[in-house]
């Protein structure tokens, strides 16, 4: 399973996203990065066809921006960051509301994000992170072969940072996954190849072993240092 990206937007007469290109498979981990107003959230949204951009999106050789919007969100799905809901509608219900999605893979994606227990219970009653959870399983109860998603860990405590990226970790497996982050340590921890955003273009891509500290200062405009610790690559900034 491969998606293949080749875009541009603009809006206006201002370009946000200026030819980036590159490919997700099924098996990895694909983490999106860069720096504010970079176009990280832009690229996702044209990727899943709410913003139109010039060039192609395909999926094992089809092109998903030619389909109808329906066909099109069986193939991918887009988590946007989090905003919680202002209404009590129960779990079992706010998952539910994934297009397409029926009661038997609601019941399955529930179990996968360990909130199948918990059904019953008004959403509102999660934390950020379980509700960040119940994201992930409104979007598996879609059962699309894709899933973009923006920011996922944002505003959450390390602790459920940590769950979040181990469960995408196994979901890779099954589909492919594509998610902006900020937090780069996790990029590094998590991701088995980076897109490194920089203005609107692709300024880097690679595995995570393969990102310089020059390539962060360069970026971001910060003195960086990479460390090893535990077996996993660190960054510590301005040093």
């Amino acid at each position: 399973m491969r998606l293949e990206v080749r875009v541009s937007f603009a809006y206006g007469e201002r370009a946000v996203l200026k030819g980036v290109e590159f490919t997700a498979e099924r098996g990895e981990l694909l983490a999106i990065i860069g720096p504010n107003g970079a176009g990280k959230s832009t690229l996702l949204k044209v990727m899943v066809g709410i913003l139109r951009p010039r060039g192609s999106v395909r999926l094992d050789g089809r092109d998903l921006l030619s389909m109808r919007p329906p066909e099109r969100a069986r193939l991918i799905t887009y988590v946007p960051q989090s905003s919680f809901p202002e209404f009590a509608f129960t779990i079992e219900e706010f998952v539910e509301m994934g297009a397409y999605a029926t009661r038997g893979n609601v019941e399955a994606a529930l179990k996968r994000v360990g909130l199948w227990e918990r059904r019953k219970e008004p959403v509102t009653n999660l934390s950020g992170g379980e509700y960040q959870l119940a994201l992930v399983a409104r979007a598996l109860a879609q059962g699309s072969e894709a899933i973009l998603l923006d920011e996922p860990t944002s505003h959450l405590d390390i602790n459920h940072a940590l769950v979040v990226m181990e469960l995408l970790k196994t979901l890779k497996e099954e589909k492919i996954i594509v998610t902006v982050l900020h937090d780069l340590n996790l990029a590094l921890r998590y991701a088995d190849r980076l897109v490194l955003l920089k203005g609107g273009e692709k300024y880097w891509e690679g595995k995570p072993g393969e990102l310089k500290p020059e390539t962060i200062e360069e970026v971001y405009g910060v003195r960086a240092r990479i460390a090893e610790v535990d077996g996993h690559r660190v960054l510590i900034a301005g040093i």
